[in-house]
């Protein structure tokens, strides 16, 4: 962990000016939203728990909970990414913004915010690898919510690198905020997760809609997710 203390300064990715917070992991965790020009909504915690999604609080992508039931559960929902790193004999293991291994690796980790506040990046650097992992939040009216990583490696040494990247807890079509917060166990039970294998393409849908009433009543809308940029990939749901 970094010994220097917070900082708050400007920085440019492009053309777009950012906020950066330095060493925003010695903060207290705070609550922000992201802001869009179509209907997305998004509220975010500094330590990377949120919930988000189209419209209101019933078409939520991601859980819709209170800040702090947000913050807390920030290692099992939304953004997970987890390096295992390979430079010679050497292996480890490195999960960025997690709790689990900072006592372990020597950590930086930076928060960025567009002047426009719709888009937020999450920034760790392991400072004796040299490496630097960053992923982004925005909006698109077409595609949704667009979740961007990036990895660079700044020192002279060649690494082997697997990683595993993706997304948690990502809701079903159909959950109203009540059923989620009072039998969210129900919804797990409902919940049917699937994989297109051919592209890729996540499916996130209910077997049934929840009702009590004793007639059917079928799920036709699913949530969907889809990943581009990587080739020879495997897929886990």
């Amino acid at each position: 962990m970094s010994d220097l203390g917070v900082q708050l300064t400007f920085e440019e990715f492009g053309d777009i000016q950012f906020l950066k917070i330095s060493n925003n992991n010695q903060m207290r965790p705070f609550f922000m939203s992201v802001v869009s020009d179509s209907d997305h909504w998004m509220f975010i915690s500094s330590n990377g728990g949120l919930s988000a999604g189209r419209k209101n609080a019933e078409f939520a992508l991601f859980p819709y909970y209170t800040d702090d039931k947000i913050t807390e559960f920030a290692d099992i929902t939304g953004s997970k990414t987890i390096f295992q790193i390979g430079q010679g004999d050497n292996q480890v293991i490195w999960e960025p913004f997690s709790v689990r291994n900072t006592s372990k690796l020597s950590v930086v980790n930076n928060l960025y915010k567009s002047i426009y506040g719709n888009v937020i990046i999450f920034e760790e650097i392991l400072v004796d690898y040299g490496l630097t992992f960053r992923y982004s939040w925005s909006s698109s009216d077409q595609f949704g919510f667009v979740k961007t990583s990036y990895f660079s490696n700044a020192s002279l040494q060649p690494i082997d690198i697997k990683v595993l990247d993706g997304l948690q807890n990502i809701m079903p079509y159909g959950v109203s905020s009540d059923l989620q917060r009072a039998s969210s166990h129900l919804v797990d039970a409902y919940k049917r997760s699937e994989l297109h294998q051919e592209s890729g393409l996540g499916i996130f849908a209910l077997s049934a809609i929840i009702v009590d009433k004793a007639e059917p009543s079928e799920a036709l809308k699913a949530n969907i997710v889809w990943f581009l940029g990587l080739e020879r990939v495997s897929y886990l749901m």
